[in-house]
């Protein structure tokens, strides 16, 4: 193995102060990251998939549920998780010429699958459109 580049990397194990789930999209990767800070959400394990809640919501086969299931509750075991923010998104490409309500209730119909199977988790649901961060649950 040839050394590329160095970088000293934090050794200690961490915990973070939520598990985020966004889509893969990146157009909004740095709107994703200032809400997370003014949030006071500084450490992270982020899952990105394609539609971001879509998979909890309505997922395109029942394994894309439990795989994202087993992601979020890897990110409690080792990190200590307690909290996780759903964030969906305008134009995303999982969701075709759909409405943002549409985005919206999938996020809600995620968060309740959340709570039912982890009941211990605090959920919170957000919708990107190109001219901020919306709460989904108020």
């Amino acid at each position: 193995m040839e050394k590329l580049y160095h970088f000293d990397s934090p050794t200690a194990v961490y915990r973070a102060d939520a598990c985020v789930i966004t889509c893969i999209d990146a157009r909004f990767d740095l709107a994703v990251r200032k809400f997370l800070k003014r949030r006071g959400i500084a450490v992270y394990d982020r899952i990105q998939i394609p539609g971001s809640a879509k998979a909890l919501a309505a997922p395109d086969c029942e394994p894309d549920r439990d795989f994202v299931l087993r992601m979020i509750r890897t990110s409690m075991r080792l990190h200590a998780t307690d909290r996780v923010l759903l964030i969906g998104h305008n134009d995303c490409g999982a969701y075709p010429g759909v409405p943002p309500e549409t985005v919206a209730r999938d996020l809600l119909a995620a968060a309740a699958f959340l709570r039912a199977a982890q009941p211990d988790l605090a959920v919170e649901c957000f919708f990107n459109d190109f001219d901020g961060v919306y709460d989904v649950s108020r």
